[in-house]
């Protein structure tokens, strides 16, 4: 197993590497010019050898080759640099976002995750009976309803029926829990229902599969309580899928939840994914980009290893 895990944390290194070489090539063949784009916004005539200037400072006039190696060293030493639009480290932009964003992904996987299991579960041991069918109404409902739209709908809820809007301003959960999660609920409840359906789904059809195998029927034949043979037998192999889909959502959620943060006015990671592309921001955005690999990456291999914990039979060499 320890082999299993250096072998996998050593595959991110060329991982992260391809991500970081395609995402540089790709922001550099996107059209604009940060600086003219910066200096048009803010409504300035300037002129062009005041525009090489600020191409000089930003790095901008040398080979791009150059401009990589520099960039890739500065990673090396855990430095993105300087955001080339507020000149602010990245770091420090990235993490006044990162918080914000890591809570609500964490909340709505919980969400998602205390209303898929259950619910797949039982829709599964009742099959084709009236539980199953409320419960695939519920979940196609979920997939029907965008997130943003049904944020929406939460906020109009809360306003017309209880004359009260969530706090307008993010409140650190350290600085004042009520606060923190009287905000952050909302969205959390609206993705993650959204996103339970898919896992529902899953955990239905996946227990239905294991349901039938061999194993459950001799366990029963034994005369195992069904509650045994349902929690020990069925539901470890049926959790493997699940458990797939439940972690590519949590780190799709990490920096993917740009229209829900606008409904909800939450300046978190994808907000600040959209600004960053849209002003040509190369730095941040590349950043960025790096982030969210490595989440997909990590979570990938935290999956990995929850494979063997729930099915014994599973050994990595």
């Amino acid at each position: 197993m320890q082999r299993y895990i250096v072998k996998r944390f050593l595959l991110m290194i060329p991982t992260l590497l391809g991500v970081a070489v395609l995402v540089f090539l790709l922001m550099r063949v996107v059209p604009g010019d940060i600086v003219q784009l910066k200096f048009t916004l803010e409504g300035t005539g300037v002129s062009d050898e005041f525009l090489a200037k600020e191409r000089a400072r930003l790095g901008l006039d040398k080979p791009v080759t150059q401009q990589f190696v520099e960039w890739m060293w500065g990673i090396v030493r855990l430095d993105f640099g300087k955001s080339m639009w507020t000149d602010n480290p990245v770091t420090a932009e990235i993490a006044l976002r990162l918080h914000l964003s890591l809570q609500v992904a964490i909340m709505a996987t919980i969400v998602a995750t205390l209303l898929s299991v259950p619910l797949g579960v039982l829709a599964a041991l009742k099959q084709d009976t009236w539980v199953d069918y409320a419960v695939r109404v519920f979940s196609i409902a979920g997939l029907a309803m965008p997130s943003f739209w049904l944020g929406i709908l939460i906020i109009l809820c809360l306003l017309i029926f209880f004359q009260w809007l969530p706090p307008m301003f993010f409140t650190p959960i350290w600085v004042d829990p009520w606060a923190n999660l009287s905000q952050l609920i909302w969205p959390a409840l609206a993705v993650g229902y959204r996103y339970s359906a898919v896992a529902t789904r899953m955990t239905r059809s996946s227990m239905l599969e294991v349901l039938r195998e061999d194993y459950v029927r001799t366990a029963r034949a034994k005369g195992l309580w069904e509650q045994v043979v349902v929690v020990r037998h069925a539901m470890k192999n049926a959790m493997l899928p699940v458990i797939t889909v439940l972690g590519l959502e949590f780190a799709f959620l990490i920096g993917g939840l740009v229209v829900t943060e606008q409904v909800f006015n939450l300046n978190g990671l994808g907000m600040l994914f959209v600004e960053s592309i849209a002003r040509r921001d190369y730095t941040m955005t590349q950043a960025l980009v790096l982030l969210t690999g490595f989440t997909f990456i990590f979570v990938n291999f935290l999956v990995d290893l929850l494979y063997a914990w729930f099915d014994p039979r599973i050994r990595y060499g």
